[in-house]
């Protein structure tokens, strides 16, 4: 049983006295979502207003423009309370000004993620860059005291790791926790209900552990979620973004780290861990399609477990809930190994093991010969990428139309294209063979990218070319970044565009 907590009263019925002794609790859990709740309409107006909404291209496949960086309503919810905490005169009060170095360092890591992804949803920030500024933060949240001390394994005493071990354990979690809920935020309210579920099992296990700052944190968190998904679910009105994606991961895996670090039982430390279960699971499997192949790591693609889900006929909430569910059954797995003995801890592992494997099977992971045909495509998988990683370059250098013909005309080969037609307001101008002038007609297959009527940019292909999924979404993806570029939106665009 939990150990006393906050409020409780002796004079009370015990079934009484043990639901009281949450409801500090309770009250930051309804107050931060029904602030959430309220917060994010007039968000949405700010954000429309401002520009702050997320087009459909490419991987993007929601039917209009919409409201994205929603973590700064989630975030100024979580930062107000925790300094409303900061400040009561109670119980809850002293046990957060106790541990205030680690509060201040969580919210601080957040808050620096938080920005991070601001400027990545407003401007783009390169991969390497983003993972260096991580980084940084990463390992100031291990000098702070957000790290793995010991390691507990069934049938053997703790295992204290040297400072080194433990530092570099723990540098690479949050790093990876971080990326995996970037990574996740594919799906409308899939990232946000994955954090949700991750964030009440981190708080179960502090209040079980006697952290009651953690404690409120985690409830602060879970409630801000929840007042957030009424309007993030499927069809979602407000997106996360990377400002909320990239500020959850971190907030999530120090807060694991902490939450169970008083744990004596391999248990306590596996429960929050498989709470983000599917993030870790689907990034590893993201990791492993990569590099077999021949993808950059930071690559994007269509085909994490979401997506294939959306592709074998489930709608965007279906396959939202079946993730839900599949992560709950799993955290709830582990959880009632807790009271019973080794064996059936480790029963419950393999347990778990067999259903991601299952999964995997099902969703077409281990079907050998699409595993084959990849392998055997690496080097031109990675003779598309580079040449797409060479055109990003040259559009951000571009400031006219025809300096962008001239870059999307690097991909010319690896796709299949013989001429490219950029049209902006009844302007046009062509790529072929290297030379910019004015469009042609054209025979053979074309692919158009035409975000408004006044904006068009069409690749008239050799005969017989045909664009998979894999081309198509480059394409896309460079298309925006043109289109970004000459309206002055882009990294190095000029102030009045083009």
């Amino acid at each position: 049983m939990p150990p006393a907590e906050l409020d409780s009263s002796a004079t009370l019925p015990d079934w009484l006295s043990f639901f009281l002794q949450f409801k500090s609790y309770a009250a930051f859990l309804l107050a931060s979502a029904l602030a959430t709740a309220a917060l994010t309409p007039a968000y949405l107006v700010i954000a429309r207003r401002l520009g702050w909404v997320d087009r459909p291209c490419g991987r993007k496949q929601h039917g209009q423009a919409t409201a994205t960086m929603g973590g700064i309503v989630i975030f100024l919810v979580v930062f107000c309370g925790a300094a409303v905490s900061l400040s009561l005169d109670n119980l809850v009060g002293q046990r957060m000004r106790a541990e205030a170095v680690y509060v201040y360092g969580l919210l601080g890591c957040a808050g620096c993620m938080l920005l991070l992804g601001v400027v990545d949803d407003r401007h783009g920030v390169r991969p390497k860059v983003k993972l260096l500024v991580q980084s940084i933060v990463a390992m100031a949240a291990v000098l702070l005291g957000f790290r793995v001390e010991a390691v507990t394994l069934p049938g053997f005493e703790s295992l204290v790791l040297p400072g080194v071990v433990g530092g570099l354990l723990s540098l690479i979690w949050i790093l990876g926790i971080t990326n995996a809920i970037n990574l996740t935020d594919g799906l409308d309210g899939l990232a946000a209900g994955i954090c949700l579920l991750a964030s009440a099992v981190n708080a179960v296990v502090a209040i079980w552990l006697g952290n009651h700052y953690m404690t409120v944190m985690m409830v602060l968190l879970a409630g801000a979620l929840i007042g957030f998904l009424r309007w993030n679910f499927h069809p979602a009105r407000v997106f996360l973004g990377d400002t909320g994606s990239l500020a959850l991961g971190m907030f999530l895996a120090l807060a694991s780290l902490k939450s169970a670090q008083k744990a004596h039982t391999v248990l306590l430390i596996l429960v929050p861990l498989f709470a983000l279960g599917y993030p870790i699971f689907d990034t590893l499997l993201a990791v492993a399609r990569r590099m077999v192949r021949g993808q950059p790591l930071f690559a994007s693609d269509r085909d994490h477990i979401h997506h294939r889900l959306l592709d074998r006929g489930s709608s965007p909430s279906g396959a939202a809930v079946r993730i839900y569910a599949a992560s709950i059954l799993v955290s709830l797995l582990c959880a009632v190994a807790a009271t019973a003995n080794h064996l059936a801890l480790g029963l419950a592992l393999l347990g778990v093991l067999a259903m991601a494997l299952f999964s995997a099977r099902v969703l077409g992971y281990l079907e050998w010969g699409g595993w084959q045909r990849r392998w055997t495509g690496r080097s031109e998988t990675k003779a598309l990428h580079a040449a797409a990683q060479l055109a990003r370059i040259k559009i951000e250098q571009s400031h006219t139309t025809e300096a962008a013909a001239r870059a999307l005309g690097v991909m010319a080969t690896e796709i299949g294209c013989r001429e490219i037609v950029i049209e902006i307001s009844g302007r046009a101008e062509r790529w072929s063979d290297g030379m910019v002038t004015s469009p042609t007609a054209g025979d053979g297959g074309r692919f158009e990218f035409a975000p408004d009527q006044n904006f068009r940019i069409q690749y008239a292909l050799e005969a017989g070319a045909s664009l998979d999924a894999e081309r198509r979404q480059l394409i896309e993806e460079l298309s925006r970044l043109v289109d970004d570029q000459l309206r002055g939106t882009g990294p190095e665009a000029p102030p009045g565009g083009e």
